[in-house]
């Protein structure tokens, strides 16, 4: 019997439907509760949120027989903000090098936020490799370069609808542990509606091998990065 430890929270916060569910590491659902939106309140209205944990935030504990401490938040907004970025990068003659690589890209990273605004990044995903006028897919794809042209897609939520959904959620004693773009997730092969929040968990951990995902404990590290570039080590 998977132990609730092992499970995932999610909660979609969505312009027709509030669901939640508790994911474990097979990606089967151990349990759901959902709440349909019977007219046209989204996100902006927080009432729906607010109504949704009062109603059954404390069922949904007794039910999993344990406190919902934090939470993957999957949200169907129409003001994320989509930015595409290319970037070149030369090696000058030296050996592919993972750390130099993986500190250009929080550089990037850093840039790019001071650039736009009230918004913070929910995802980083390089949509291209270019080498020599050729595109490729995935970096693994390549054997030996010395310049390299990427194209990157940042996506991004303003920064006051994530501090209200966090602070409706703190009322509750429950912290945002990750946010996921529904939108972004539709671009999946296979995807269906009804298994969003699989498709969440899978992105957490490392569906897409281009997503770039950094440790909260040192913006420094790229955790999933290091272990897509070792491929090079």
């Amino acid at each position: 019997m998977t132990k609730l430890k092992d499970y995932k929270f999610f909660l979609l916060i969505g312009s027709t439907k509030i669901k939640f569910e508790a994911i474990d590491t097979n990606n089967e659902i151990y349990f759901s509760k959902k709440d349909l939106i019977d007219n046209s309140s989204n996100i902006e209205n927080l009432d729906t949120l607010e109504k949704f944990l009062k109603n059954h935030i404390f069922d949904i504990e007794k039910n999993l027989d344990n406190y919902v401490k934090d939470i993957n938040l999957v949200i169907d907004h129409k003001d994320f903000l989509f930015v595409n970025l290319s970037m070149k990068y030369s090696f000058d003659g030296i050996k592919f090098n993972q750390n130099r690589l993986n500190s250009l890209l929080v550089e990037l990273k850093s840039q790019f936020k001071n650039t736009i605004g009230n918004f913070e990044v929910i995802h980083m995903v390089i949509n291209k490799f270019i080498v020599d006028g050729k595109t490729y897919s995935q970096l693994t794809e390549l054997t030996n370069y010395d310049k390299i042209h990427l194209e990157i897609k940042f996506i991004c939520l303003n920064k006051n609808i994530i501090l209200n959904l966090k602070d409706i959620l703190s009322k509750y004693q429950i912290m945002v542990r990750n946010l996921i773009c529904y939108e972004y997730l539709k671009e999946f092969e296979d995807f269906s509606d009804r298994k969003s929040l699989i498709f969440a968990h899978k992105v957490l951990n490392g569906l897409n091998h281009n997503e770039v995902f950094f440790s909260n404990k040192n913006t420094k590290n790229i955790s999933f990065f290091e272990k897509f570039f070792s491929f090079f080590s």
